[in-house]
């Protein structure tokens, strides 16, 4: 279990028997959409490029007796998800943590990729990354003086994001559900095990090298089912939906 101490950003104190009461929560209202935090001229000077992407605010402590869901308005979260979408618990949660937000005509696009520099940027956000006083840049020649440059090069200060061997990050790329979970288990600094015994889905072997990552997801139920898919390309909500079953577990 990850040590709280460690998590920079203060979560509300969730707790489990809390969650059978999402779907009820879901019924509230009003909640307007967030703007992009930056945090160096480079990020503002990009902000087309980021528009609807993973957005931030920092709402500060919120105590979890007054969560009510106000992302969802009638029903609907986003013109595009409503409250009976699988995902809806965590796409509303995350939006009104500030953490996600839509685009300007009202959407949130579930089903479109989540590629390596978006999955970056909003892992930093929910983890609470202080960027303060750091300089973050010069790490991949394929991330320099773009608006996600300073996501991936204090992810890779903290350890939990690396390139390839040819030097690259690949910015550009679908991020996939085997990646997603080295990134937010890392990130979220949870142990993991020393050795994996035993096939922890029926598609992962011992010896994978997400194999620790993907033992992780099933003894806590982040990845749930006898299959974990590790090369599936992950889209806005499964990728919202993994990030948020973290949250719940080590908190």
């Amino acid at each position: 279990m990850t040590d709280k101490k460690k998590i920079k950003k203060k979560m509300p104190n969730i707790k489990m028997e809390h969650v059978p009461f999402l779907g009820v929560l879901l019924m509230f209202a009003g909640f307007s959409l967030y703007g992009v935090l930056s945090f160096n001229s480079s990020l503002t000077d990009h902000v087309d490029d980021i528009k609807a992407s993973i957005f931030i605010a920092d709402v500060g402590e919120i105590d979890p007796e007054l969560y009510t869901f106000e992302a969802v308005q009638e029903g609907e979260i986003f013109v595009d998800v409503s409250d009976n979408h699988p995902n809806a618990a965590a796409i509303a949660f995350f939006k009104q943590m500030g953490w996600v937000g839509g685009y300007d005509d009202g959407s949130f696009k579930p089903d479109q990729l989540v590629n390596r520099a978006e999955s970056v940027k909003l892992i930093n956000e929910v983890i609470g990354f202080d960027f303060t006083g750091g300089v973050y840049e010069d790490c991949f020649a394929d991330c320099n003086d773009k608006w996600f440059e300073a996501y991936v090069c204090s992810a890779v200060e903290q350890g939990w994001v690396s390139g390839y061997n040819n030097g690259t990050f690949d910015p550009g790329s679908a991020v996939t559900k085997a990646q997603t979970l080295k990134m937010v288990l890392l990130a979220f600094e949870v142990e993991l095990p020393e050795s994996v015994d035993e096939k922890p889905y029926g598609d992962v072997e011992i010896d994978d090298w997400f194999a620790p990552y993907a033992k992780i997801a099933k003894d806590n139920n982040v990845v749930t089912g006898s299959l974990l898919y590790p090369d599936e390309q992950m889209n806005r909500a499964s990728f919202v939906q993994i990030l948020y079953n973290v949250v719940l577990f080590v908190e």
